[in-house]
């Protein structure tokens, strides 16, 4: 059987990094920025660009290949998760234009939508399928987004959980670049979520049997231990994250939120952020934590689910395409 492996994330941020404190939405109301901006919540800076999507997609896609030793020619599948396209037929000349400058010209594109925060990890989950039955040999997992265009313009989302930032992150996946395995997908959605119409305290359990069922599908398909595994999540207020996800079984140690501070909500791209600056990350020669065996990337919405399980251990380059 083929294993489809996570090879070379990398991302974009906004060009321009500005204190989240300073946000209008947030001089408006006092408490709320005081409680995003506390050391629970964690969030200190957003990012934001003048540039069209397109662009930060196309940064991060040659990082990713350069690292990856891929030429883009040899990329069969291309999946774009953005809300931040033209929603007219100029979507095409833009996509056509990062085909171009990253070299994937001979690519089926298709987009991914409809799950919010958690799209990416389902399209992350859908290359791997592509993969494993021999569809295709690599896919381009490619999101993005611009609060302007997104969410309208609002930085302050997730029913208050989260500030928006702009950024792009993308990651091959393969069945023979050297990358770290997948071994499980799972996503669950909870219809009505999104429009609120429940008592808050009902929308919070609500919320916390979502992050259950998630683990739960996830565990059947493949096994998760919760101290072997570390978490990268969307970056929600790290309170938020933190409730959801020792409620399942990971300390708060196993639960990655520096991203929170630094870089905001850059909606779909979270996890892809967030692997990239763990694989990047140099390991201290003096280091004591126990290195996991697995990491979790999570994608969460307000409704939706996502989570694609890793191994944390890269395999080797693999020519042929089994395993």
């Amino acid at each position: 059987m083929i294993t489809p492996r996570l090879c070379a994330a990398a991302y974009e941020l906004g060009e321009h990094a500005e204190p989240v404190g300073e946000l209008p939405e947030l001089l408006a109301a006092p408490d709320t920025a005081a409680a995003l901006t506390s050391p629970a919540a964690g969030f200190v800076t957003y990012r934001w660009s003048e540039a069209p999507v397109v662009e930060l997609m196309a940064a991060c896609v040659q990082r990713c290949l350069a690292k990856a030793r891929i030429p883009g020619s040899e990329i069969d599948t291309v999946l774009l998760v953005t809300d931040s396209l033209p929603h007219d037929r100029t979507a095409h000349r833009d996509v056509a234009e990062l085909l171009a400058e990253t070299g994937m010209t001979g690519a089926t594109v298709a987009t991914v939508g409809m799950m919010d925060c958690a799209t990416a990890m389902v399209a992350v989950g859908t290359a791997a399928s592509l993969v494993r039955d021999g569809t295709a040999r690599h896919v381009m997992v490619v999101s993005g987004d611009l609060a302007d265009l997104s969410t309208g313009g609002d930085r302050v989302v997730a029913g208050g959980a989260a500030i928006a930032s702009d950024g792009a992150a993308c990651v091959l996946v393969s069945a023979e670049a050297p990358g770290l395995p997948v071994l499980a997908m799972a996503h669950h959605a909870a219809a009505g979520q999104e429009h609120g119409g429940t008592a808050p305290r009902q929308q919070l359990l609500s919320r916390i049997t979502a992050y259950r069922e998630l683990f739960a599908r996830l565990s059947a398909r493949h096994p998760v231990r919760p101290a072997e595994t570390v978490v990268l999540p969307s970056n929600f207020a790290r309170d938020v994250m933190r409730m959801y996800l020792t409620d399942v079984g990971f300390d708060s140690e196993r639960i990655a939120l520096d991203g929170v501070g630094r870089v905001a909500h850059c909606q779909g791209s979270d996890p892809l952020i967030n692997l990239a600056d763990r694989l990047g990350e140099p390991k201290p020669a003096d280091a004591t934590e126990q290195e996991p065996q697995a990491l979790v990337l999570l994608g969460a919405g307000i409704s939706h689910l996502a989570a694609v399980l890793v191994g944390a251990h890269p395999l080797p380059a693999h020519k042929g395409g089994s395993s």
